[in-house]
This record gives structure tokens, sequence and C-alpha cells, in this order.
């Protein structure tokens, strides 16, 4: 009697054996032995892995010594279950998906960018196919669901060059036309190329001016913003500048006529300073510089054609244009 019973259960046994064996090499090929691979590219593999274990599982009950009854019966409630599963999971699968589609087309980011987004800020470090993994300064590892990136917007470091500021408050004593000299030289000393200062608050108590300038190297961002700080706290004390930041309260013994209203002196010429524009906007600027030189040109080979004018000009014209809108496109792909 047990013989009969041991041969109705062979197939299945022999079908699990075969089964294990199949997904422990393929566990190896795929996975154990490439363990250097990123989360995007072990995704493919680990989605390969379930598929022939899914298949393991339907060849065994399909082998199984059960009734015909019951074999249907167990493979209507699998597939009701995966039914649910991917019914539960498909639309923040989906989501996520296209989500991914779309970043790898529009590129707002890569590799290596400092970006911040849903109060979330850090260096890329890893992109898959559903999320998108960040370091913060404090090392820690954030996966953002690449949803985010498209409900949410995003703020993109650019590898070009970014403003460094700091904001400090100086009191109404202090005049700004001695202030502002050094506050320059404390982000040049930073390391900041073309600082500029502006005025940006009149407070009840202080005067906020805020100190920017061109980093060049943004890996150096964190040590950057820390350096221009304690260059502005040195350079202004060693010039006798007292800081006021954010408040600092007194009670002075003073006469009723006194004022703090700093001693007159010549103002800088405006068009020496620093236009903040220049810097901050120039991805725009040049951009719709070229889309109007751009236009102006199709606007002239257009004319040449209707007049029906061959030649050199227009042979020029369009050798132009086409330089135009490859620097164009140059610089829209830049960051």
């Amino acid at each position: 009697m047990l013989q009969p019973l041991l041969w109705s259960y062979l197939p299945l046994i022999i079908t699990l054996v075969l089964a294990s064996i199949v997904l422990a090499l393929s566990h190896y090929l795929l996975l154990a032995r490439h363990k250097e691979l990123g989360s995007e590219a072990r995704l493919p593999r680990q989605l390969i892995l379930l598929l022939l274990t899914m298949l393991a599982l339907l060849m065994a009950i399909v082998v199984a010594p059960i009734p015909e009854s019951t074999r249907n019966q167990v493979l209507g409630l699998l597939g009701i279950v995966l039914s649910g599963v991917i019914a539960l999971s498909a639309a923040p699968f989906i989501t996520n998906f296209m989500a991914t589609v779309m970043l790898r087309v529009t590129k707002p980011f890569g590799i290596g960018d400092f970006i911040q987004v849903s109060g979330m800020s850090g260096k890329v470090s890893e992109r898959g196919l559903f999320d998108t993994e960040i370091q913060t300064e404090n090392r820690e590892l954030i996966a953002i669901p690449n949803a985010t990136f498209i409900n949410q917007s995003i703020t993109v470091l650019r590898s070009s060059g970014a403003i460094i500021s700091a904001t400090v408050s100086l009191g109404y004593e202090q005049s700004y036309r001695q202030a502002e000299p050094v506050m320059l030289e404390a982000a040049t000393k930073a390391g900041l190329d073309d600082p500029y200062v502006h005025v940006v608050k009149l407070g009840d108590f202080s005067v906020s001016y805020r100190v920017c300038g061109l980093l060049g190297d943004v890996q150096g961002l964190l040590t950057a913003q820390s350096e221009l700080n304690r260059q502005l706290l040195n350079t202004l004390h060693a010039a006798g500048i007292e800081i006021a930041s954010p408040t600092i309260t007194r009670h002075i013994t003073q006469s009723e006529d006194a004022a703090f209203i700093p001693e007159a002196e010549p103002d800088a010429d405006p068009e020496q300073r620093v236009k903040a524009e220049e810097i901050v906007f120039d991805k725009a600027r040049d951009i719709e510089q070229l889309e109007k030189a751009r236009d102006d040109l199709k606007r002239q080979i257009g004319e040449l054609s209707g007049a029906g004018a061959r030649g050199e000009a227009r042979e020029a014209l369009e050798k132009t244009l086409g330089e135009t809108e490859e620097t164009l496109k140059q610089l829209r792909d830049s960051s």
C-alpha cells in the first residue's frame, strides 16, 4: 500500500526537487554572483526569479495527486489571490513606473546632483525604476518614490555653479558704505566668485544684509556655506563691526536728540557693482538671447526665400542658424 502512495507522489517530489535546483541555480547566476549591481540593475533579475517561483508553484499544483475538482479550485483561488494583489498594487506600481519614464525623458537631474523635493534635500546616489535614492548631509539614505518628483516641485543645484549666501544683521549706526566692502572681502576669502551684497530688510533694531557669491565647485557646497559664515565673522569683527544677528536689545542712556545715523559718505558707483541677475539667471538669459537670434535668422531666411534670393548670403544665414540651434540645444541640456 505504501508503494502505490509513493508512486502517486513521485511526480510532485521530482517537480519540487527540480524546481528547487533551478531556483537555486538561477538565484546564484542572477543575484548571488553579482552583488555589485545596484537596485535598478537587480530589479529585472528579481522579477525573473519571481516568475520562475510562480511557475514552479503552478507546476507543483498541476502534478500534485489531488482530485481534478480540487485542483481547479486551488488554481482558481490562486488566480483570485494574484488578481487581488495585482489590483491593489497596480496603481502605485504604474504611477511610479510612468514617473520613471517621464524622468528619463525630461532628465531634470542626474546621479551626483544636489536636489530638494518635498522638504528633503541631498545628493542623488542612485536612480531606480520605482524610486530615487538621495544621501543627506547626515549620511542618511532616503528612497523617494519617483511619483513624488512628478507631483512636487524639484530644486536642482546646477553642476556648473551655485549661488552661496549668508544673511547678517548690522546696527543702524553702521554705515553700509563701510560694511559692504568688508562683506565682499569675506565672500572673496571664502573662495566665491563675483560676490555681491543686497540690503534685504530694514528691521526694528538692525539692517539685514545678504552676502552672495558664485561657487564653481558644487561638490564643496556644505564646506563653502560654513566657510562663508566663518569669514563673515572674522572679517566683520576684525574691522570693528558688530553683528546684531538676529537682534541685540540694549538700554542705552542718551540725550533725547541723539540719533543712530552714520556719517554721510560718498556712495559707490552703481555701474561698478556686480549685478546679481547676470549671475543668477545666466542660463535663462542666454536661452532668451539665443531664441531671439534664432527667430531673427529665420525671419531673414524667410524674407530671402520669399524674394527668391539664392547664393552665399542665404547659405551663411542657414549655417549660422544651424550653429545657433545647436548651441541652444547644448545650453538646454546643460545643468
